[in-house]
């Protein structure tokens, strides 16, 4: 008789453990995306840095944000121990060449200015511990997120995130529950991050690349939405905007002519939410 009934439902039951170990989290996560977004906002960036499944979530939520929020491809980042190679096969003992971690940093040219969020479900991965000695010397900002109570990761960063998942079904398969615990806390993070820089608004995103032909039509829904205007009129402010949606928001909220709207955006240091809620002056004021 077939196991994978049975297998399937401990997996599901033993999955609920991760969202209960964000939520005992969230103080600590709310510290660290309070503590990431002051960073962005003076200027710094961002940096994940993992190994192995924690490494590729780092990378995949670095890579989603441009997309989706309209953020500079270098605002926010990911390091993975063993290269962009190790993103699709394993690397032999990447993870445990703790000097790579920091001479990644410094290669990408990481400052003080910058944050470093170091990502291991074991809390002790060498390859993220050699990243966050090395920002925290350099004093840039350091956020742990790990999965196993007292480990040294934890003492390194100045913001540690306890995810603490247990033991895995399969046992060390640290791509399971708490591979999913971390892409949750790496969800709500970037997506807080993200609203605290004016590029939420109502639940929508208002900075949103429109790509392809789904994208188009979300992003005029979402001109609609917030406007108050027909579907023709959103999609006539977008390709007027060069299909720019923050630009054809400003233009449309405002009555003004896309380069005046991308003014005023930049006058918001690209806050588009601030862009939205704030009438322009007279223009020379």
């Amino acid at each position: 008789m077939s196991g994978i009934p049975a297998l399937l439902r401990r997996i599901h039951e033993a999955d609920r453990t991760a969202f209960d170990a964000v939520g005992a989290a969230l103080p600590a996560l709310e510290r660290a995306a309070e503590a990431l977004a002051g960073r962005l906002a003076a200027g710094g960036r961002w940096f994940n840095v993992g190994a192995g499944t924690s490494g590729r979530l780092a990378v995949l939520d670095a890579a989603e944000l441009p997309p989706t929020f309209g953020t500079d491809p270098g605002l926010v980042t990911a390091l993975l121990a063993g290269g962009p190679e190790a993103m699709f096969r394993a690397v032999e003992g990447a993870e445990d060449d703790e000097a790579a971690g920091g001479r990644d940093l410094a290669a990408a040219g990481m400052t003080a200015r910058d944050a470093v969020v170091g990502l291991a479900a074991s809390g002790r991965t060498p390859y993220v511990a050699g990243a966050l000695r090395h920002a925290r010397e350099a004093g840039a900002l350091t956020v742990a997120l790990v999965c196993t109570p007292r480990t040294p990761l934890l003492e390194l960063a100045e913001i540690p995130v306890l995810l603490d998942t247990g033991a895995e079904v399969l046992e060390g398969s640290t791509r399971m529950k708490a591979g999913t615990a971390q892409k949750l806390a790496l969800n709500m993070l970037s997506t807080a991050v993200m609203a605290e820089r004016g590029l939420v608004v109502d639940g929508l995103m208002v900075a949103v690349r429109p790509t392809n032909a789904k994208l188009r039509a979300r992003a005029v829904r979402i001109a609609a939405k917030i406007l108050g205007e027909t579907s023709e009129r959103a999609e006539w402010l977008l390709e007027e905007s060069g299909w720019d949606l923050p630009v054809a928001l400003i233009a449309g909220r405002w009555d003004l002519a896309p380069e005046a709207a991308r003014a005023h955006l930049a006058s918001w240091a690209g806050s588009v939410a601030r862009a939205l809620e704030e009438r322009p002056g007279p223009p020379g004021s």
